[in-house]
């Protein structure tokens, strides 16, 4: 072998070992430098626990350990909400055990309120605030619970809680922003990037023709993921050191531009999947001419924009052609053919290039935001109607419900039963049901959990009473909860076994409860082990028993609330209404990614629904604020007809009102074309686009009822 080829074989082992090397770091290093900042911060809150003499050292320890994060802002922003509901809930404790200190059932009976009325606006507000109000919630059961018969120890109680909390806090803090640290902004800035990069390349497939409407329905899916992760970004981010703060306005900007160049894309779409359809039809050759020049603007020369400042040229290239675009539609219409279907083919050509005409326009100002990020000033940008994820009115009410049945339950039959023990079943069982309420999955949240702390039980008993018993000092106790804390660290680095880490370290900070004077009772530790395992078992028991049904992923309430939103279109408020209708949609789309797959036919059912929803409510919406523009009392009274008709519709589907809908689409039409000869060229302009979202109702409707009727068929062939 040669000197040359050794050397060759070198310089590719090196690269190889480079490489794997860099992927290591990616993957491996990047979760144990998280357990490296969550074991320090955690040793140093106990630490510093030990030296001020607080009562309960080790609640600081589970402090840190609740909130690590690999991010620092969402170790800063999950410590926010957590002290704000801590405070809250010590607040509701002192209040409640001042007034019903002598009266335990009736302070029963009310912690089960707040609980209740806590874990149903957890549920409600599927974001940072949520996890606020679950600690406004349990942290009065921990203050007040072990108060009853103690009233006088219930101010101490507080101080001490929120002392130790706010220690823990401050510890994590310090550490992950000094720490190596890693910033959410980097992943808000990443997100950003990706999801334009994946939109123009949809949008290039789809405008040749190469995208099949199954793969754009799935697409919608993982925008409306990237859409709620953008913005539990951006809120992360906020409590970073960093430009996203001043950029919020942008981010908002940003996902709504987005969001509408998506939904009119994908009309687009739908009604040229329709002309397709159609074979005699001249449209398609017609439009795809005008398809081609928009996805070679949005391809450029060189490709897509890589990064905002590459967007620039993309947006002059948009702005260009949106300025000599009336001129090709012209010129395309000139060649419409006659006979007898030219009417029919005239609307439908009037529908698509109104379509594609508003796409250019949205994906202009999409493009133009993007660009926005290159300058290192923020764009000035109006307020916009935020995207908050949000749940289904009927599922927060069945959460809250739920949690004041365990509490209330619970907690009197530990007062009965005078088990000391129990009350570690009491509060672990509301704690669980609290947090699992906001989860789609609760029961397999309850049931990693369970797992955690059965697997942490007997690490906790290796730790404390083989290894910690025999020892003594600060040094001591950290080497016997290193390995375990850092097993667990590592468990919650991994998405499929996150809870189980958060169950295992929690359990051995809660059972080995570090204190000055260590306990080595054996028979109360065999006690209130057994007590923790019963309480997670009795919220799983709740939750499968008590309105199962009503969680953030049942597929019936997710369907049930699209059409409560659509019904909502069609009479609420219309300032910034469109915004706030887009959003709900896609939040509500959002939660469909939560369903197993045993569940990918009802999903891809709903999915469908959803988007035409989407596109009927958006369509209701433009008809609402031409009839509020509208001069002309005969056009308002038309129009709102319209509106009710569908209204009706959307408050209770059924075939006899959509025929009922269709045929008022149909009736409206004439009457809007009689409108319009007598318009001025500006309000022509306007109720040319009502015709197009009448056109689009009415096509998407007949959708509909042939989707209905092919089912109803195929049921029958199947009986």
């Amino acid at each position: 072998m040669t000197t040359a080829s050794l050397a060759a074989r070198r310089r590719l082992l090196g690269r190889a070992l480079r490489s794997a090397g860099q992927d290591w770091l990616r993957l491996e290093g990047e979760r144990w430098i998280f357990i490296l900042k969550t074991l320090l911060a955690g040793f140093a809150a106990l630490w510093l626990a030990f030296r001020l003499g607080f009562d309960s050292p080790g609640t600081a320890l589970i402090t840190v350990l609740i909130v690590g994060s690999p991010q620092s802002g969402l170790v800063l922003e999950k410590g926010f909400y957590r002290l704000l509901g801590t405070l809250a809930g010590c607040a509701a404790a002192l209040i409640l055990v001042g007034m019903l200190a002598s009266q335990p059932i009736l302070l029963l009976a009310a912690l089960s309120l707040w609980i209740g009325l806590c874990a149903g606006c957890a549920t409600l507000y599927r974001n940072s605030r949520s996890y606020g109000f679950v600690l406004a919630g349990y942290t009065a059961c921990i203050i007040a619970l072990p108060a009853i018969g103690h009233p006088l120890t219930v101010f101490d109680l507080a101080v001490t809680r929120v002392s130790e909390i706010s220690l823990g806090l401050i510890c994590s803090a310090v550490v992950y922003d000094i720490v190596f640290p890693r910033y959410q902004a980097e992943q808000v800035v990443s997100n950003v990037r990706g999801r334009y990069l994946r939109f123009i390349l949809l949008c290039q497939d789809a405008l040749a023709q190469k995208l099949h409407a199954r793969d754009l329905e799935q697409a919608q899916l993982k925008f409306a993921a990237d859409i709620a992760a953008l913005e539990a970004g951006r809120a992360t981010a906020f409590f970073e050191a960093g430009n996203v703060r001043s950029r919020s306005n942008q981010l908002h900007a940003f996902n709504a531009t987005f969001m509408a160049a998506l939904t009119t894309f994908h009309t687009l779409h739908r009604q040229m999947e329709r002309l397709r359809r159609d074979a005699d039809s001249p449209l398609p050759g017609l439009l795809l001419p005008l398809f081609s020049e928009v996805a070679v603007v949005l391809s450029g020369p060189d490709g897509p924009a890589r990064n905002a400042s590459e967007a620039q040229d993309t947006e002059k290239q948009l702005g260009r052609l949106r300025a000599g675009w009336p001129r090709r539609i012209e010129a395309a219409r000139a060649h419409l053919p006659g006979g007898e279907q030219a009417e029919h083919w005239r609307i439908d050509f009037d529908t698509a290039t109104e379509l594609l005409t508003r796409f250019i326009e949205e994906m202009h100002a999409f493009v133009g935001v993007y660009h926005g990020f290159a300058s290192k000033t923020p764009q000035q940008i109006s307020s916009l109607a935020a995207y908050v994820p949000g749940t289904p009115l009927p599922v927060a009410v069945a959460g809250g419900v739920r949690a004041a049945l365990t509490l209330g339950t619970l907690s009197i039959a530990w007062y009965w039963l005078a088990w000391p023990s129990a009350l570690e079943a009491v509060l672990l069982a509301t704690v669980l049901c609290g947090l699992a309420a906001s989860s789609p999955r609760p029961v397999l949240m309850v049931k990693q959990f369970l797992t955690g702390f059965a697997l942490g039980t007997p690490l906790a008993y290796i730790s404390l009473f083989w290894l910690l018993s025999q020892g003594n000092g600060f040094p001591m106790l950290m080497l016997g909860l290193l390995p375990f804390l850092a097993l667990g660290s590592y468990l919650k680095c991994l998405p499929k076994y996150a809870g189980v880490g958060a169950g295992m370290t929690i359990v051995l900070a809660n059972a080995i409860n570090p204190q000055n004077q260590m306990n080595y009772d054996i028979v109360a530790f065999l006690n209130n082990g057994i007590a923790r395992i019963l309480g997670l078992a009795l919220a799983a028991a709740f939750f499968q028993l008590v309105l199962p049904e009503h969680t953030m992923g049942s597929p019936r309430h997710i369907a049930a609330a699209l059409w409560r939103e659509a019904r909502r279109a069609c009479d609420a408020k219309l300032p910034h209404l469109k915004q706030r209708y887009e959003n709900r949609i896609r939040d509500l789309l959002n939660l469909l990614n939560t369903l197993s797959p045993a569940q990918a036919e009802l999903k891809q059912t709903i999915t469908a629904q959803a988007i035409t929803l989407l596109e009927l409510g958006l369509a209701v919406i433009n008809l609402r604020t031409l009839t509020a523009e509208s001069p002309s009392p005969q056009l308002r009274a038309d129009l709102e007809h319209t509106v009710a008709q569908l209204a009706r519709y959307f408050a209770s589907p059924s075939p006899e009102r959509l025929q009922q809908a269709i045929a008022t689409m149909r009736a409206a039409g004439p009457v809007l074309r009689a409108h319009l000869a007598l318009a001025e060229p500006e309000r022509a302009a306007r109720i040319q686009r009502a015709l197009a979202d009448l056109h689009l109702i009415h096509t998407s409707l007949l959708d509909v009822a042939e989707a209905a009727a092919s089912a109803a068929q195929g049921t029958d062939h199947d009986s």
